[in-house]
């Protein structure tokens, strides 16, 4: 069985919860993040060192996996 993170997991319990689409502390959307890991082969943790993303609260990272897992 898949086990779901973030605010997917939540979707079930709290149908008004809704999945992030970019980390607010680093304001980039994960978009641009999967840009960078396919255009510049940059692995996760690359982009994350050079932009700030998921590394201050974290709060983004479950929804951030996901949408990556989601775009292959």
């Amino acid at each position: 069985m898949a086990v779901m993170e973030g605010s997917a997991a939540l979707a079930g319990a709290r149908p008004w919860a809704r999945c992030m689409t970019r980390c607010e502390c680093a304001e980039l959307p994960f978009e641009e993040v999967s840009r960078r890991l396919h255009e510049e082969g940059a692995s996760l943790e690359e982009v994350q060192d050079r932009t700030g993303c998921g590394r201050m609260c974290s709060a983004c990272l479950p929804d951030l996996r996901a949408h990556l897992a989601a775009r292959g």
